[in-house]
């Protein structure tokens, strides 16, 4: 049984980062990236559709009136919500600048637990579980880099 469970483990262990970083990317990416498009109205270049040119107008209410941001400054997170959601994936997902758009992404994750929900956090069902699910490939990719399959890598940089 030993052997059979190095071999195992050995199996597990030639897997490359690289493929292990891209994988953590998309996964930390993809459920900003489609709450950020849920914020866009979008608008049109040359003839084709872009998603990130206006921003729901019910967006702000929700800022202000259900997730607690005080009026004054509801309107200037609506917009760094939505431009960070729409910037910190593509940047994850490219693999350029990474460890900065991971660490934008787990500075909103951190934003949302615990200042807009931080009732959750008691709750044995609360919404901190799917918040550890984002936060685990962003730690992945802050702490070890975007790996060989990146922009980064390409530029030989370590961002």
């Amino acid at each position: 049984m030993t052997q059979l469970y190095q071999t195992f483990a050995r199996m597990g262990e030639a897997i490359p980062y690289a493929v292990i970083a891209l994988v953590a990317r998309f996964a930390g990416a993809i459920d900003f990236w489609r709450s950020g498009q849920s914020k866009l109205a979008g608008g049109e270049i040359f003839g084709v559709k872009w998603q990130f040119w206006n921003v729901i107008e019910k967006k702000f209410f929700l800022f202000e009136n259900v997730y607690g941001i005080p009026a004054p400054i509801a309107p200037a997170m609506t917009y760094l919500a939505a431009i960070g959601e729409f910037f910190l994936p593509l940047m994850l997902v490219f693999g350029l600048m990474s460890r900065a758009g991971a660490l934008g992404l787990l500075l909103m994750t951190a934003f949302i637990q615990f200042y807009v929900y931080p009732e959750e956090l008691l709750k044995l069902n609360g919404n901190w579980s799917v918040h550890l699910l984002w936060t685990a490939p962003l730690l992945l990719v802050l702490a070890r880099g975007p790996g060989a399959i990146s922009f980064d890598a390409i530029l030989g940089r370590k961002y």
